[in-house]
């Protein structure tokens, strides 16, 4: 969905393509548009500057690059691969390695949006890779989404970006089931325990505590650990047994840090493992 999407966008920007899907007949539907389907990764590859990847995990990214009938295949040296895949760091890191002492040059340049927003140029794009090969891909990049955040010369940097960026939205989501399970227990109704959202901005507590984690400044406390640790028994008692696994987590994971002498500093704190505090130690 989300490379038919780009694809899509690059035509309707004027770009000569040819693609491959694991789904010819998804392939075929595509290039009703305008495109040309292929048969491999090879055959779209021929005669290619540039060629984009967006497929689900690092086997597909292996297979259609260096697999039989793979990019490498048809593509000539100096050519630009650009994977726009969410996957591993370490895959990314190697791969671009493999394909750089190869002779090709690579970017990773993953997305945060979903396929109607990439449809509409919005969402997005972290880039990876140096600084020149970019440079040089930027125009078709841009036909693709408009934003870009340039990570830094290190592919493996940007494919670390993007799980960074989707634990957040994990997170949230987990944070919001178990809100709900909250709510439900305490015999609130989704809606109207979702209403709360119209005036309480819970995204605030990154623009505040996010700078206090980066510097390790935990101390002087806004809300104590200590504090903030009685409030999450208080959520478990109301929740009872509905499901709030991530609660039950964070919950011990307060208990230890409070015994390692932590409870007087600031929620931040629960970063202190990652992150220990300025100057070093408990407080």
């Amino acid at each position: 969905m989300m490379g038919a999407a780009m694809a899509t966008r690059l035509l309707e920007a004027g770009r000569e393509l040819r693609a491959w899907n694991r789904s010819s007949e998804k392939t075929k539907a595509w290039a009703a548009g305008g495109g040309v389907a292929c048969e491999s990764p090879e055959v779209a590859a021929h005669g290619a500057s540039e060629a984009h990847l967006m497929v689900a995990d690092d086997a597909a990214v292996e297979a259609i690059i260096f697999g039989p009938h793979g990019l490498v295949a048809g593509l000539k040296s100096q050519s630009i691969i650009v994977d726009h895949s969410t996957v591993s760091v370490a895959g990314t890191k190697d791969r671009a390695s493999r394909l750089t002492r190869s002779g090709f040059r690579y970017l990773h340049a993953p997305v945060f949006a979903g396929p109607p927003q990439v449809a509409k140029g919005e969402g997005l794009m972290l880039i990876g890779g140096d600084e020149k090969t970019y440079a040089d891909a930027q125009v078709t990049l841009h036909q693709i989404l408009a934003k870009h955040f340039v990570i830094g010369e290190k592919p493996e940097d940007a494919a670390a970006f993007k799980l960074m960026g989707n634990s957040m939205l994990v997170s949230i989501n987990e944070g919001l089931a178990e809100f709900f399970a909250i709510a439900t227990a305490s015999g609130i109704s989704s809606k109207r325990a979702f209403a709360l959202f119209e005036s309480f901005d819970s995204t605030g507590t990154i623009a505040r505590r996010g700078p206090r984690m980066v510097a390790g400044d935990y101390k002087p406390p806004t809300f104590t650990l200590s504090m903030a640790h009685k409030d999450v028994l208080l959520m478990l008692q109301a929740a009872g047994n509905r499901s709030v696994p991530a609660l039950k987590i964070i919950e011990e994971k307060m208990q230890r840090l409070i015994s390692q002498g932590y409870g007087d500093l600031d929620m931040s704190a629960l970063a202190a493992d990652v992150i220990p505090p300025q100057g070093g130690g408990a407080h």
